[in-house]
């Protein structure tokens, strides 16, 4: 235990000079009493005394509610486990050129910010959201966390890259998610060779084969032209590791036509690859979804609470204690005296 006003303490060296005054002050009272009978026999026949625990026991207790008070005065903090939920979802965006066409308004790629956005509105405030794009190679812009409002600043800081890497993409997502591995032979690519993702600690989780819930949200016009890992291969691991991935189709079935730097181009649609990456899974598939179809990704995650140790003050906590002593104290001493101490 430590303690942010450790001075308080000193407070408590007063407690046994209380306990003296209260000792020498019934005493006091007793002999004061004893003196204003002229037959010191006839006064220990008249008066009544309480077995000296029932005397005591609530001048005790408020005594030990004291010491309490000034110990919560020094602002304890203790480890204390606190419940966690400890579910993850990462979005897996798609920056690739093609996201820029504008067959689904006002281009596919806004619409794929606007459903993580949609997610974020209606995701629980306890579990940890992460972001990873892909275009020619897989970022993780955002590891897991509980601070939603940064992965919605980094949603709005995306832009429009290149190729499509569907698969290192999964791969990038599945290393960032607490407790799931990735092969060394299919760790994804980045522009300077292999991706630096942050390492991901061992998890007490996966060690005992108790994997915390997690999913994966692939936002997507489909096809992939540009991985180092076969997607399908890694929706395999993703299943292997019990993670959903769940897929949004963006663009229309006959594609779209924008202008690509100083030519038009046409972009298609193919959502059959999504489509056999959710079932590999058992996640689902959605074009366009809405936002009912966004929370059921929560509801079908569930939810684990685990513990976590966290540095807490306690100062209520021990201050709630004194105040239950105070009280049982003065109903004692009403029941069998008939008076508050």
């Amino acid at each position: 235990m430590e303690f942010t006003w450790p001075v308080m303490l000193w407070g408590l060296l007063l407690l046994p000079a209380f306990v003296a005054w209260y000792v020498f002050g019934v005493r006091r009272v007793r002999s004061r009493a004893v003196g204003r009978f002229a037959e010191a026999a006839l006064f220990a026949q008249l008066a009544v005394r309480l077995p000296m625990l029932r005397r005591h026991i609530a001048t005790g207790l408020y005594f030990v509610a004291l010491g309490l008070l000034l110990v919560a005065a020094a602002r304890p903090v203790m480890a204390v486990p606190m419940p966690v939920d400890k579910a993850v979802v990462l979005l897996l965006i798609d920056t690739s050129g093609s996201m820029e066409a504008p067959d689904v308004q006002p281009t596919r790629l806004d619409a794929a910010k606007d459903a993580a956005k949609m997610f974020l509105d209606n995701f629980p405030s306890g579990p940890r959201v992460g972001l990873v794009t892909f275009s020619t190679y897989a970022t993780l812009n955002v590891p897991p966390t509980t601070d939603h409002q940064a992965v919605k600043d980094a949603l709005d800081a995306l832009r429009p890259q290149e190729s499509t890497a569907i698969g290192d993409g999964i791969a990038a997502a599945l290393k960032a998610i607490p407790g799931r591995t990735v092969p060394a032979a299919t760790q994804p690519s980045s522009p300077f060779g292999q991706a630096q993702l942050p390492a991901t600690p061992p998890s007490s989780d996966a060690s005992s084969g108790d994997l915390a819930p997690a999913a994966i949200i692939l936002a997507s016009d489909g096809g992939d032209n540009s991985s180092r890992n076969d997607p399908l291969k890694m929706a395999i691991l993703a299943k292997q590791q019990k993670v959903k991935i769940y897929t949004i189709g963006l663009g229309t079935p006959g594609g779209g036509v924008f202008n690509y730097q100083g030519q038009m181009v046409l972009v298609p649609f193919d959502p059959a690859l999504l489509q056999q990456i959710a079932a590999i899974t058992d996640g689902k598939f959605f074009y366009g979804p809405s936002a009912n179809d966004l929370k059921q990704v929560y509801r079908d995650l569930g939810r684990t609470i685990g513990w976590e140790t966290r540095k807490t003050e306690v100062s209520s906590m021990v201050a709630g204690v004194a105040g239950m002593l105070m009280l049982g104290g003065g109903l004692v001493s009403m029941l069998w005296m008939g008076r508050l101490p």
